[in-house]
This record gives structure tokens, C-alpha cells and sequence, in this order.
């Protein structure tokens, strides 16, 4: 199994949580939850890809 297979199969296997719960978080507590909530519009989310999406779009 190739390294790229790896990570993705990884990613699929994370738990997914609602949006809204994310945002009141503690893992998400060092953004702006202003600025979160028009950010991360989908309807769940899990740990990392609400980190990934916040930090791509505050860069």
C-alpha cells in the first residue's frame, strides 16, 4: 500500500462531528467563532479537516 493510500484511508476513518458542536469545541476554542461558523459551512466535520479548513482560509 503506497503512502498517499495510507493517509487517505486514514482520513475516511476519522469520527465526524456536527458542525455546530465543533464550534463550541475546545479543539476549536483558538479560533473566532464568528469567523469559524461562515467558514466550515458543511454539516459535519471531523477534528482536522474543521483545523485544515479554518487555517487555509485565515492564512
Amino acid at each position: 500500500m503506497s503512502k498517499s493510500s495510507k493517509v487517505a484511508t486514514v482520513a475516511t476513518k476519522e469520527k465526524k462531528y456536527p458542525t455546530e458542536k465543533l464550534l463550541k469545541s475546545r479543539h476549536l476554542q483558538g479560533y473566532q467563532r464568528d469567523f469559524a461558523k461562515v467558514i466550515l459551512v458543511e454539516p459535519e466535520y471531523s477534528i482536522s479537516e474543521a483545523k485544515e479548513a479554518l487555517d487555509a482560509a485565515l492564512k
